[in-house]
């Protein structure tokens, strides 16, 4: 199983009014809508482990490996993505138990929260 996001640009954004492209967009609630027709994503990757967690059941570790060992096997780049280990990017996520961030690194370094 792999979890992918195709989050547009306001992604993360407080709920209001954003461009895609030449289109106007509403964020609302999670929704990304123009006219009241759907229009794109917001979801983040975080939010799609949370919600595999929530509507399968499944545990944090299965959740968080469709959403980091499993695509990098996928794309043939797990050779040095997906995993913690020696010799690969240290580009991590740590996860509370409820999948929430907790903190971010992006090569080896702390990101500010």
């Amino acid at each position: 199983m792999v979890l992918v996001t195709d989050g547009i640009s306001a992604t993360g954004m407080p709920d209001g009014t954003y461009m895609l492209g030449a289109l106007e967009v509403e964020v609302r609630d999670g929704r990304c809508t123009s006219n009241g027709t759907l229009a794109g994503s917001v979801l983040t990757l975080d939010r799609g482990v949370q919600n595999l967690m929530e509507f399968t059941g499944a545990d944090l570790a299965t959740a968080a490996a469709a959403a980091s060992r499993n695509p990098s096997q996928l794309m043939g780049i797990s050779d040095t993505w997906g995993t913690i280990e020696v010799d690969r990017q240290a580009n991590i996520t740590v996860l509370s138990s409820a999948a929430e961030v907790i903190q971010t690194f992006l090569g080896g370094r702390a990101t500010i929260a």
